[in-house]
Order: C-alpha cells, then sequence, then structure tokens
C-alpha cells in the first residue's frame, strides 16, 4: 500500500490504466502488411532530387484523396522509388491508372498550344454534359485568353486534347467558341450518354490529372505486392506468438540470473506495462502498426528489461545508505543510452524512410515512455522491495 502512495508508481498505474481504455474503446490500427492490402512501387524515369520527390509523393496523394483514398500512405525509397500502400478495399485498377500517369495536359488547334494543364483553374468531377459524358473544366483569365487567340476564325476545326501525349478527346470547334472572346468553361467527352466502366475509369484519371497537376517526371509501376487480410491476421498471429516466446524468454533468463519473484515480477510487470504505454499511444495518434512497429516494439521491450536490470544490480551493490547514490549511477547510464538511441532513430522518423517509420515510432516512444515514466516507478519498487528482501 506504501508503493500506490508514491507519485511515480502511481503515475505509472494512471497512465496504464489510460492507455488500457483507449485500446480499448479507440482500439489499433493495422497497416496493409497486418490487415491486408497492396504496396504498389513506382519507379522514376530518372533520378530526382529530394525537392522533385516531394512534389512527386505531394501530387501522388493528392490523386489518391482525389479518387476518395484518403487511408494511404505514400513515401519515397531513395531518389528513384515511391511506394504507396493501399487497403484491401480500394480498387486497385482504377488506382493504377490514377498514379501510373505523369498528367501533361495539352490542347491544340491546328498543331498550335491553345491550353495546358496549367491554365485549368477549376475541375467538376465527372459526369454528363451537354456534349456527353466526360469532364468539365475552367480555364483561368490567362487561359482562356490564349484560347481565344489561338482559336479565333477557326470554327469547324477539331481541337485535340491530350494527356500524356495520349489523344483523349477531339472535338469540333463551335463558330460561336472561335469568335475571339474569352471563354473560360471547357469541357472533355470520353462517351455518351451511357458510360462504360471504363468510360468512368478513363474519365476519372483524367480529372485526377487536372485536378492535381502533372508530375515532374515519369513514373512506373514496377511491381505490386498485395497480402490478403487472412494472410494479414497470420501475420498478426505470428507476431503474437513470438511476442509471448520472448517474453517467456525474458523471465526464464532473468529468473535464473536472480532466483526470485520478488525481482523477476517486477521487471516483468515494468516491461509489460511499457508495452501497454506504446500500444495507447499508437491508438490516440491512430498511427498503424506493421511488422516493422511491431519489431520496435520487441526492441524497446529487451531494452526495457536491460535498463531495469541495470537498476536492481546497482541497488543490490549498493549499501543500504547509498542506495539513492546507486540508482542515480544506474540513471546516469540509462539517460546516455536513451538519448544515443533516439539520435540514432530520429533520421528514420525525420526522413520517413519507408516503413523504417514505424520502427522509429515505436522505438522512441517505447525509450522515452520507459525514461520518464516507468524505470523511475520500478527504481522505486525495486528499492523498496529489496529493503525488505
Amino acid at each position: 500500500m506504501k508503493l500506490l502512495k508514491d507519485k511515480k508508481v502511481l503515475f505509472l498505474l494512471v497512465c496504464v490504466l489510460a492507455s488500457i481504455l483507449t485500446i480499448v474503446f479507440n482500439g489499433i490500427s493495422f497497416g496493409v502488411d497486418l490487415s491486408g492490402g497492396s504496396t504498389i512501387v513506382l519507379q522514376t524515369e530518372e533520378t530526382v532530387d529530394d525537392e522533385e520527390m516531394a512534389v512527386i509523393t505531394e501530387i501522388l496523394t493528392s490523386r489518391l484523396n482525389t479518387n476518395g483514398l484518403s487511408d494511404v500512405k505514400v513515401y519515397a525509397r531513395g531518389n528513384d522509388e515511391i511506394a504507396i500502400e493501399i487497403p484491401e478495399s480500394a480498387d486497385l485498377e482504377r488506382i493504377e491508372k490514377v498514379i501510373a500517369q505523369q498528367g501533361v495536359f495539352y490542347a491544340e488547334i491546328s498543331n498550335t498550344t491553345a491550353y495546358t494543364g496549367k491554365d485549368v483553374e477549376y475541375v467538376e468531377e465527372p459526369g454528363l454534359t451537354a456534349a456527353g459524358y466526360g469532364v468539365s473544366f475552367k480555364l483561368s483569365t490567362d487561359g482562356a485568353a490564349k484560347f481565344a487567340n489561338v482559336s479565333y476564325g477557326k470554327g469547324g476545326y477539331t481541337v485535340n486534347l491530350y494527356l500524356d501525349d495520349k489523344l483523349i478527346s477531339n472535338p469540333v470547334l463551335s463558330p460561336d467558341l472561335a469568335d475571339g472572346k474569352s471563354h473560360p468553361d471547357q469541357v472533355i467527352t470520353v462517351a455518351g450518354s451511357n458510360p462504360t466502366e471504363e468510360d468512368e475509369t478513363e474519365a476519372w484519371a483524367i480529372y485526377t490529372a487536372l485536378k492535381s497537376g502533372s508530375l515532374p517526371v515519369k513514373v512506373n509501376i514496377a511491381y505490386i505486392n498485395s497480402i490478403s487480410p487472412t494472410l494479414g491476421q497470420e501475420f498478426i498471429k505470428s507476431s503474437m506468438i513470438a511476442g509471448i516466446i520472448a517474453f517467456l524468454a525474458v523471465a526464464l533468463v532473468i529468473g535464473i540470473r536472480y532466483k526470485t519473484p520478488k525481482i523477476v515480477l517486477p521487471i516483468l510487470i515494468t516491461g509489460a506495462s511499457e508495452v501497454l504505454l506504446i500500444l495507447g499511444f499508437a491508438s490516440v495518434i491512430g498511427w498503424k502498426l506493421d511488422l516493422a512497429a511491431i519489431a520496435g516494439i520487441i526492441a524497446t521491450l529487451g531494452t526495457s528489461v536491460d535498463h531495469q536490470i541495470v537498476i536492481t544490480d546497482e541497488t543490490l551493490a549498493g549499501e543500504s545508505k547509498k542506495v539513492k547514490r546507486s540508482i542515480q549511477r544506474a540513471f546516469f547510464i540509462i539517460f546516455g543510452a536513451a538519448a544515443t538511441t533516439i539520435a540514432a532513430m530520429s533520421p528514420l522518423f525525420l526522413m520517413s524512410i519507408g516503413m523504417l517509420k514505424g520502427f522509429a515510432i515505436t522505438t522512441i516512444a517505447g525509450v522515452l515512455f520507459g525514461v520518464f515514466i516507468s524505470r523511475p516507478a520500478f527504481a522505486t519498487i525495486i528499492r523498496e522491495l529489496l529493503r525488505k528482501y
């Protein structure tokens, strides 16, 4: 009961309880490799710098969001690869078409460019127009002026509309639109009043390209890796079994070393509490746990046990009047190790290096929770228990 009145122990209990409640009511989300889905890897046709890569990932994210996919991860892998993780429920065929196009749009009349995608100011979602099923859009003031100048006196000519050098529509220019005046409202027609599914996919690809803009370089799909929900569940089950085995192995080792449950149980319970704190943190920020993140949790558990052994040994080695100084010495070692771990993980987190970001987040979170919440409480607990031991 005396331990429950200690502020550090009480703070740990409150944090663990809050984590459990958060996990119960908010749940834990899993990444594509655990819940099922696909990872699409794109290859740029040439190496790009960091600034261009940032533009590419931003445009691809915008394209996926435009198609109703907000639950996706887009990240760079080096200077020539981009990985996109999409959930199982997504229309993979449409996504492939949307992300693989560079999105360079332009209109020509008599081989003269009338306007480009940069002149498009507003785009409407695909639907039926006066000319059929297609995409309506509005030109900027400068774009409309360019079109008026190029189209002047060319009524009856075709307006050839290209996307990535592919002719997507070639309506005949009405004489009313060739009067040299500004006509910002334009339309790309892809079908009649009864579009097929393929027509709709084509229209959405055009809409997405106009809405998000063009990529600075062309990208190609290198490969697609799909994981079924069933296989994802198997990964989760295997990860849980691996975690339990690791936990039992740690229990066996420290049991052999200390030979008393008064030391072994606090170490195991403190390690388990740190896992709960990490899972609660992931639930609060909505971070999706993937295999890399689970690896980070297991690594954190190992670090936690190491630090608790240091605290225990320093407590056992110190004379009764010097225990406080021994524990301070232990925490000096722990803070140093924590600082180097965080420093090593920071580049993975800040540079968003793909799946390794999950490993960095769970590792950093585990180290911080351990240093500031669980290990101070453990030091108090073990000192109190060894005083009676």
